[in-house]
């Protein structure tokens, strides 16, 4: 099942990849379902744009803005 907002892909992509979230946030994602909300945004695109920026734009220059 993809993400149904870009915001949700960030939060999916960053637990899938090791990210802990604060236990006082009340976020509760087990690993194995980001990593299948991980999987189903590679194809939708949903990423790519916060992605090409970061790619694009050295990391000094991305701090500044």
């Amino acid at each position: 099942m993809p993400s149904k907002s870009p915001a949700q892909a960030r939060l999916m992509a960053a637990v899938a990849h090791g990210w802990h979230p604060p236990a006082s946030s009340g976020i509760n994602v087990p690993m194995k379902v980001a990593k299948e909300f991980n999987q189903a945004d590679k194809g939708t695109g949903v990423l790519e744009g916060i992605t090409k920026n970061k790619k694009k734009m050295g990391r000094l220059e991305s701090m500044t803005k």
